[in-house]
C-alpha cells in the first residue's frame, strides 16, 4: 500500500521556485525597507548571499543606470492592498548590470495595514535585448525603405532595390559620359494663364508620370523636375553600355506617349500638348550636391548647357525632337550590328552661348 504523500511547506515551494522572492518590512522612507527574507533564486540572480543581505535595504541593488522616476507612484499604489510593478536596470554584487522587472504585493494585518511586502523579481535582461535588437532592425529596415523611396525618385524601382543597399548610392563625384534628355512643354505659360491652379497641378502631374514611366522603362534616372520641364539622364548610377540607344528610344517613347495622350485631351475637349525634346552625349560632373540634412543628385558641365540649347532649337525648328549628332553616333557604335532608328539631317546650328557649331538630327518620320 502506498504511503500518503505529505503536502510541501510554503517555505520549501517558495525556496524552490525559479524567480526570486524578496519580502521586507513595510517602512517605506529611507532608508528602509528591510530584507526580512530571500530565496535561492535571489541569490542566484544578484549574486548577493542571503547571510549578507537580510537585514539591509533592497536599495543596494540600485546603482548609476537605476530609473527612480519608476518609483514615484510605488507608495500610492502600494497603500491598502495595492500591487505595484516596476522594471529598471539593477545591479549584482559584483557591479554587473541586469534589467529586472518585478511586482511588489503587500502583506496586509487585521488593522488594515501593510505589515511586510513581498516581491517576485525576474531577470529580464534577455527579453529587454531581443527587444532592442528587434527595435534597432525595424529601425534599419525603415531607413532602407526611406533611402529606398528616395532613390525611387530618379531611377527604376529595380535599380532603386539595388541602391538602397548602398551607402553611399550614387557613388561619388566624377567626371562620366552620359546621355541626356531634356522635355519641356511648349507654350506652358500661356496654357497655365488659362486654367485654374488645381488644373495646372493636374496637367503637371499626368504629363509627368507619364514621362517617368517611359524614363524608368529604359533604366534611364530623373536628375530633376522644374516647372514644366524635366531632365533625364542615362548612364547614372551606373553604365549600361546602351545609355544612348535607351535615351533615344525613350524620347521615341515619350512623342508616341504624347499623340496617345493628346488624342484623348482632344477627345475630351482639352487642348493638345506639344513638348520639346533635346537629346545630347558627352562628358558630365555628377554627384550628390546639398547638405546632410538636404541632399540632390545633379549632373553639371557644358554637356548640359548644350542639351538645354538644343531645346531651344526644337522650338524654332518646331521639331518635338532633336538629338546632337553625337547622341546619334553613339547609338550607331553601341549597336554595331542591329539597325537603329533612322534619323534625318536637320541642320547644323549655333547654339547661343556657344561658338562652335552643333549638328542635329530629328527621327525621319518627322
Amino acid at each position: 500500500m502506498d504511503e500518503p504523500v505529505s503536502s510541501p511547506e510554503p517555505w520549501d515551494i517558495i525556496e524552490a521556485a525559479s524567480e526570486s522572492i524578496l519580502v521586507t518590512t513595510a517602512d517605506l522612507d529611507y532608508p528602509g525597507p528591510t530584507i526580512v527574507y530571500a530565496n535561492r533564486a535571489f541569490e542566484r540572480m544578484t549574486g548577493w548571499p542571503r547571510t549578507e543581505i537580510t537585514g539591509r535595504t533592497p536599495r543596494l541593488l540600485q546603482g548609476p543606470k537605476t530609473d527612480h522616476s519608476i518609483f514615484r507612484d510605488m507608495r500610492r499604489a502600494l497603500a491598502g492592498e495595492g500591487r505595484w510593478e516596476g522594471l529598471t536596470v539593477n545591479y549584482r554584487k559584483d557591479g554587473s548590470e541586469f534589467f529586472m522587472e518585478w511586482s511588489i504585493t503587500p502583506l496586509v494585518g487585521a488593522h488594515g495595514r501593510p505589515h511586510h511586502y513581498v516581491a517576485v523579481q525576474r531577470d529580464v535582461t534577455a527579453r529587454i535585448e531581443a527587444e532592442r535588437k528587434i527595435a534597432e532592425a525595424r529601425a534599419r529596415a525603415q531607413e532602407a525603405e526611406r533611402r529606398k523611396m528616395n532613390l525611387a525618385r530618379y531611377v527604376s524601382p529595380g535599380m532603386a532595390e539595388i541602391l538602397a543597399e548602398r551607402d553611399v548610392p550614387l557613388g561619388k563625384v566624377r567626371r562620366q559620359e552620359v546621355a541626356i534628355l531634356l522635355i519641356d512643354i511648349v507654350g506652358f505659360t500661356r496654357i497655365a494663364e488659362a486654367m485654374p491652379p488645381e488644373r495646372v497641378m493636374a496637367l503637371l502631374r499626368s504629363f509627368y508620370r507619364r514621362m517617368a514611366d517611359t524614363i524608368f522603362a529604359n533604366e534611364g534616372s530623373i536628375e530633376h523636375f522644374a516647372g514644366d520641364s524635366l531632365m533625364a539622364v542615362f548612364g547614372v548610377p551606373e553604365l549600361t553600355g546602351k545609355d544612348a540607344t535607351n535615351a533615344v528610344t525613350t524620347a521615341l517613347a515619350m512623342t508616341a506617349e504624347l499623340d496617345l495622350w493628346n488624342a484623348k485631351r482632344v477627345a475630351a475637349g482639352r487642348q493638345a500638348i506639344k513638348v520639346g525634346i533635346s537629346g545630347h552625349h558627352g562628358v558630365v560632373v555628377l554627384g550628390d550636391v546639398g547638405t546632410r540634412k538636404s541632399m540632390s543628385f545633379t549632373v553639371i558641365g557644358d554637356t548640359v548647357n548644350t542639351t538645354s540649347r538644343i531645346q531651344e532649337l526644337c522650338r524654332s525648328l518646331n521639331l518635338p525632337f532633336l538629338a546632337s549628332s553625337e547622341l546619334v553616333e553613339r547609338v550607331r557604335q553601341e549597336n554595331p550590328n542591329k539597325a537603329t532608328p533612322e534619323f534625318r539631317d536637320a541642320g547644323t546650328h549655333t547654339l547661343r552661348g556657344r561658338q562652335r557649331p552643333i549638328r542635329v538630327f530629328a527621327p525621319a518620320s518627322d
